[in-house]
């Protein structure tokens, strides 16, 4: 509730969130970037639309903060949650190896209660090496900090705190003495990848999920219970005149 804070920072949110709401395709999806020309690339990708739902939620509540409404972004917003969680054929880039493909519906908050359950309890086996944490890749023992940690915060926000605790607590092995946490280690041989990397995605990643977990701060259930973001309207079809 820092207003000064957010009246100082709409003028960066508000271009922004336009500039990627230009890049909506009619069916809803975000289209993952442009080329020098200006010409959009040819492809989404599942866990940036996802992430871009949770964005876009932030910044709809920082408009209504400010007095600043913004209806068309709640429609985008809508249109983008059904196709993330419907995930109709050609709307994403295959990348089913990755485990953000998996649990990101879940961390943005686009799939929700018993459906994020059921959801995250189907490829759990596929993705996590029980006491290790999240691979980053299905088919590769490579365990990764930073996917264990947003895996954490998936499980929290759909009600399964004990899951979420293991994930975290099986991270702190790729801490190392400066505090300072490994991008990755692969398994069984223990042998870190990135060699010895340590990024500072990946200590973010602790930081929320250490938050989430312990309710430290104001902003603790930004990705739990999500407090103080609008609901996702239901659409069964795209809302938003994108032409």
């Amino acid at each position: 509730r820092d207003r000064g804070f957010l009246e100082t920072m709409w003028a960066v949110v508000e271009p922004a969130i336009e500039f990627v709401l230009d890049l909506q395709t009619p069916r809803g999806e975000i289209i993952w970037a442009r080329h020098p020309d200006g010409t959009p690339w040819s492809y989404a990708l599942l866990t940036g639309s996802a992430s871009i739902c949770h964005s876009l939620r932030c910044a709809i509540a920082i408009g209504e903060e400010l007095g600043q409404e913004r209806p068309d972004w709640e429609l985008s917003l809508a249109n983008l949650a059904h196709v993330v969680r419907t995930h109709p054929d050609g709307a994403f880039a295959p990348k089913d190896r990755w485990a953000m493909d998996w649990y990101y519906p879940v961390l943005a908050g686009v799939i929700a209660g018993d459906a994020a359950v059921r959801h995250l309890a189907d490829r759990r086996e596929l993705f996590i090496m029980e006491g290790f944490g999240v691979r980053c890749v299905s088919d590769r023992p490579w365990i990764t900090t930073a996917e264990t940690c947003e895996c954490a915060m998936a499980y929290l926000s759909a009600g399964e705190r004990e899951a979420a605790t293991s994930l975290f607590s099986w991270a702190q092995a790729m801490r190392t003495e400066d505090g300072r946490y490994l991008t990755g280690v692969v398994h069984p041989g223990q042998v870190s990848f990135p060699d010895d990397e340590r990024t500072t995605y990946s200590a973010a990643a602790v930081i929320l999920a250490a938050d989430a977990l312990s309710g430290s701060s104001p902003a603790a259930g930004l990705f739990t219970h999500r407090a103080g973001l609008p609901e996702i309207i239901k659409t069964e079809a795209p809302v938003r005149d994108l032409d």
